[in-house]
């Protein structure tokens, strides 16, 4: 009973920091320490054992096997290429390239989210940048407002998922998978993402008739090498890992030397912009750190007052089937993502219901146990994602309406995500019944010497 109510306890004092604007890091650490307190007050634990909470703060940042470097290195890659100005290039190059399909501005913009993937860990960089390039021309050609703003949240939204994005490296931490898998088990289940997308925009938007757009004239051949350059830059990144030649930490220094190149070329390499790159890098990299510093103080608390086996104890108390348990524990998810950002969801909430996601036996659906970590963080990866784009409090949707020009309101691109949304839960279900969508790619990287014994489907 001390433990129940210790549980709720802590939860609810979180729930109300949190809601009360006070910085998330504060209240994760604050909360975590109030309970430590009152685990010490009820004879639970005693105060020999507050070093514990400086260990387990040290432990995760030194960590060799998990590369916290990588982080501030690839936040600055994503800023470096947004700095470059490669956004407005690709659009406007695909703009051409794609000139006689219908809803091209829409699927230009879906396209420019996949190279914005690194700076999509911070997901209001990625949004607000692809508005900047994408909204004016969408609106100009006679786009509805709904389709445009829907347009603009997705594509901020799509890098989420999308190697090297920086949610990726948390979500492998968090299931002790290598971060080279987790890398390609996103591949498909995004493209896939993409391709329905654009065929929503190219069906819904096939009898609008779309102004010609005044653009500056611009060397096709020079633009096409910016963005494939761009393009090479981000994708060496997870191809380097998965084939072996760099850690994650190498081969985000050697991107970032890339983008920085990338940059230097196209003459947006400045003193001034170096300096703000440099600076928002420091601001990002600092607010995640403290997040988990906070959380692992939280996390060790929680622990200690017993509240995992607390919350595992009542949903078991239900009886429900693994199906049953894996529906609830996404959709509990998708809620969490509404309130907290990713990083607080990945590593407060899922941590806690890992003894749950643990007894869930998927072996015989998969074809390994193994593989059936890598399915069921791929799913918790599109869940978060598609929080992010879900009415009425997905982040992805509220930095759309920031960065929105006059005539776009929030109800419109609720409305013009509503059925983004709907496409994404459709995917996710096929992603469910068709794990190999998720575990093919990592079962062909990992070749048949290395892959975990798989069950005969």
């Amino acid at each position: 009973m001390v433990n129940e109510v210790l549980t709720v306890a802590m939860l609810v004092v979180m729930a109300i920091g949190v809601f009360s604007g006070f910085p998330v890091a504060l209240v994760l650490a604050g909360t975590g320490f109030l309970g430590f307190v009152a685990a010490v007050w009820v004879g639970i634990t005693d105060f020999q054992h507050l070093g514990l909470i400086y260990l387990r703060a040290r432990g995760v940042l030194t960590n060799e096997s998990v590369q916290f470097t990588s982080v501030p290195m690839l936040i600055f890659l994503g800023l470096i290429l947004n700095a470059s100005g490669i956004a407005e290039t690709m659009f406007r190059l695909l703009g051409r390239l794609l000139t006689g399909v219908p809803g091209r501005y829409a699927i230009a913009t879906l396209l420019i989210g996949l190279v914005l993937a690194p700076a999509a860990g911070v997901i209001g960089a990625s949004v607000i940048t692809v508005a900047l390039v994408a909204y004016a021309p969408m609106m100009a050609s006679g786009y509805a407002p709904r389709t445009a703003g829907g347009a603009v949240a997705a594509s901020g939204a799509l890098g989420v998922v999308f190697p090297p994005a920086v949610m990726l490296f948390f979500i492998s931490n968090v299931f002790y998978l290598r971060i080279g898998l987790m890398y390609v088990a996103l591949i498909v289940p995004v493209l896939l993402m993409v391709m329905a997308f654009a065929v929503y925009f190219a069906v819904t938007l096939r009898k609008t008739v779309e102004i010609p757009l005044d653009t500056p004239k611009t060397n096709l051949v020079s633009d096409l090498l910016f963005v494939l350059a761009s393009v090479a830059v981000i994708a060496s990144i997870p191809l380097s890992i998965i084939l072996g030649f760099a850690t994650l930490t190498e081969a985000a220094g050697v991107g970032v030397f890339g983008a920085l190149l990338v940059a230097l070329a196209r003459k947006r390499l400045s003193f001034s912009s170096l300096n703000s790159v440099t600076v928002q890098t420091s601001t990002m990299t600092s607010m995640v750190y403290f997040i988990v510093l906070g959380a692992s103080v939280f996390s060790l608390s929680f622990h200690l007052v017993g509240g995992p086996d607390v919350i595992f104890e009542w949903i078991s108390a239900f009886d429900l089937t693994r199906w049953e348990l894996l529906a609830i524990l996404l959709g509990v998810i998708i809620i969490l993502g509404f309130v907290f950002d990713w990083i607080e969801v990945l590593l407060v909430f899922v941590p806690v219901l890992m003894p749950i996601f643990s007894e869930l036996d998927f072996a015989d659906h998969v074809g390994s146990a193994y593989f059936a970590q890598i399915w069921i963080a791929g799913l918790i990866a599109l869940a978060l994602q598609t929080s992010f784009l879900t009415p009425p409090f997905g982040y992805a949707l509220f930095f759309a309406k920031m960065a929105a020009p006059k005539g776009i309101n929030l109800s419109d691109i609720y409305r013009g995500a509503v059925p983004l949304v709907a496409i994404e839960i459709v995917l996710i279900a096929a992603l469910i019944s068709f794990p190999q969508l998720i575990t093919w790619l990592p079962e062909m990287s990992l070749g048949d010497v290395d892959a975990p014994q798989l069950i005969q489907r």
